[in-house]
């Protein structure tokens, strides 16, 4: 075969030679992003109040509370603990609320000598005070401001720090708690010495233990860690309060007014019991320290040191403790004026306990953490002289599974912090569970609920929020709340069974998108699928106004929209294919149906699910442009 050579081109003839067919075009691009739910981030599985590691635990928050430099700062919460015999077997057993609210009782089923303890039997999902609409909810607020507000109101159950306390003239033992509000509340066991139970107190009303001034107007704390003694001794219980965030905490006392069948604590009449000396995060507890026969007051703070406040001898009404020393790390007292050499239980906020776990005669501390777990630190000195042991995180019976396989590029609420207890969603195999037949790949994403813990108390009800504060489809203000609020944010104030599911998306304008998925499920309600998108652009410079006494106001030389679209989810107890068009354009704001692609874009899913055998099952979830 001979070249051929034309106007500088160099040819080669073939006999023969077919036409070459051009390249297939690339399929369009899948808008979302680890839709078949293989790429997965492990979260600990909590519900037994157990971590993976095996060492009794709760969940992690943080709360908005003044730091050491003065400034207010979202900061990690110690999950709060108390000590006693909860079911009357002899054993000390221990409680606890974290930082979101959850109360867990910790049954002691070791030995006087060795405490042990299994789980974390779950007491109350939360403080779920005042159910319904709050009773000062301010009135004409739009969904959006209720869903803020709701936001503000969740607070109110997070933060708790408990304590127990006798029950008037019979041996069983109620819970105290303080809140992040500055609010203190009484938990009534409604069972027996040998068989506690607790239930959700029917109003705020109703549980509050403090009177007085309308606590909306007048807060003179926060973050309230409450215990019940008869300080003054006239027979009547009265209310010792820690502070928590505010710069001069110290330790209150407020008489009891009342009785010890009806005890009343009017928060007018309180006085300081101990100066906190600078001190933040006070949290109370008693013991003899000294050995004298008395009781003395015990203070842990931000700092994880334990303030000595040993009671005068001539103690009246209105006299403030000054400080005796800190527990020192090399046991005993230490002076006050020198931090150094007091025993510190970590770093973070703790808070204590006192209680004699191994039945030794000596006052233990039981230390909640702001990791979230708990620990303990035997007594190894003596009644007149405590020394205590490095403290240690007190093990559990391991939870199953150990961990939640969370997807990844994916955003889930499932209720924990509405007190949706028990809920989950994970991303499973059909070996893990044999329902997960996937559709694609290995894994389907499954919510449920995981099986009680509970043994001795029975499984809390879940808790009910006000479908006035939850906006379902075609409320106004969803747009903004759809693309400003995270998942967690856009359940506030909905049922606690309900679930959220989302994504952010890149979506082109102009474009027909084809969302297809699969799904399974049982006794799921209220179920909808919501597609979004945001358009934004810059017409030009925005302009400073100048007002009065130096007033700048930006008037913005822009314009913007946003569009969704929602169809209803109706899964069946088999796999079924679910898909759905949409066209990303916009009607108000036309012009931005020039630009190429939206600002933003959210693929959500959501519905409520009944426990405890109520599930969903996705996969496969794609999200396609139409081809050009």
């Amino acid at each position: 075969m001979k070249p051929l050579r034309a106007a500088g081109f160099l040819f080669i003839l073939q006999a023969a030679a077919p036409a070459q067919a051009p390249a297939p075009a690339a399929p369009p691009a899948d808008a979302v992003r680890n839709g078949g739910f293989e790429r997965v981030v492990q979260t600990p599985n909590l519900w037994t109040g157990v971590d993976k590691d095996g060492v009794l635990s709760g969940f992690r928050g943080f709360l908005p509370v003044l730091n050491e430099s003065g400034n207010i700062t979202d900061t990690p919460m110690p999950v709060s603990v108390a000590a006693g015999d909860m079911n009357g077997d002899g054993l000390t057993d221990l409680a606890s609320s974290d930082p979101l609210g959850y109360i867990r009782i910790y049954f002691n089923t070791g030995s006087k000598e060795q405490p042990k303890f299994s789980s974390g039997e779950l007491s109350l999902p939360y403080l779920a005070l005042a159910e319904g609409v709050p009773p000062w909810m301010p009135p004409d607020l739009n969904p959006q401001e209720k869903t803020e507000w709701m936001q503000h109101w969740v607070k109110r159950r997070q933060g708790v720090r408990i304590s127990m306390a006798p029950s008037s003239s019979t041996d069983k033992l109620d819970l105290i708690a303080g809140n992040y509000f500055g609010e203190v509340f009484l938990v009534p066991n409604r069972g027996t010495a040998q068989s506690p139970q607790f239930a959700q107190p029917p109003s705020l009303v109703a549980a509050s233990l403090l009177s007085g001034k309308d606590p909306r107007q007048t807060r003179w704390g926060n973050v309230f860690a409450p215990l019940l003694h008869d300080w003054n001794g006239d027979g009547k219980p009265d209310l010792l309060l820690g502070e928590g965030s505010y710069s001069a905490n110290n330790i209150h006392l407020v008489p009891n007014a009342g009785s010890g069948a009806a005890p009343s604590f009017d928060s007018d009449k309180k006085q300081v019991l101990a100066l906190g000396d600078g001190r933040e995060q006070l949290t109370p507890a008693l013991a003899d320290v000294d050995g004298q026969g008395g009781v003395d007051l015990l203070v842990a703070d931000r700092g994880g040191r334990i303030t000595v406040y040993l009671r005068p001898e001539n103690w009246k009404a209105g006299d403030a403790i000054k400080p005796s020393g800190f527990i020192g790390k090399g046991g005993g007292i230490t002076p006050a004026d020198d931090p150094t050499q007091a025993l510190v239980l970590g770093s973070g906020i703790h808070t204590i306990s006192t209680g004699d776990l191994n039945s030794d005669g000596l006052f233990d501390l039981v230390i909640g953490k702001s990791n979230g777990r708990i620990a303990w630190a035997p007594n190894k000195g003596s009644k007149g002289q405590p020394k205590f042991d490095a403290p240690a995180d007190i093990t559990g019976e391991k939870p199953s599974p150990l961990a939640w396989s969370l997807p990844s590029q994916w955003d889930l609420d499932v209720g924990t912090s509405r007190g949706n207890y028990g809920a989950y969603g994970t991303c499973v195999s059909v070996q893990e569970d044999a329902g997960a037949d996937a559709k694609e790949g290995t894994k389907v994403l499954k919510f449920g609920y995981a099986a009680s813990a509970n043994k001795l108390l029975p499984r809390p009800a879940l808790p009910n929020r006000a479908e006035t504060f939850f906006e379902r489809k075609g409320d106004e203000g969803r747009h903004d709340n759809l693309f400003r609020a995270s998942a967690e944010a856009r359940g506030a104030g909905g049922p606690a069974n309900f679930f959220v599911l989302r994504q952010p998306v890149q979506l082109q304008i102009g474009k027909t998108y084809t969302l297809s998925f699969q799904a399974k499920g049982d006794k799921v309600s209220n179920a909808e699928v919501v597609l979004g998108w945001r358009g934004s652009k810059q017409l030009g410079e925005d302009r400073l106004i100048r007002g009065e006494r130096g007033a700048v106001k930006r008037e913005y030389n822009s314009i913007s929209d946003s569009e969704d679209q929602a169809f209803d989810l109706r899964p069946g107890a088999n796999w079924a294919a679910v898909t759905k068009q949409f066209k990303i354009e916009f009607k108000k704001e036309r012009d931005l149906n020039k630009e190429k692609t939206t600002s933003e874009g959210i693929l959500e899913i959501r519905f409520d699910l009944e426990g405890p055998d109520g599930f969903l099952c996705l996969d496969d979830i794609k999200l396609v442009p139409s081809a050009p």
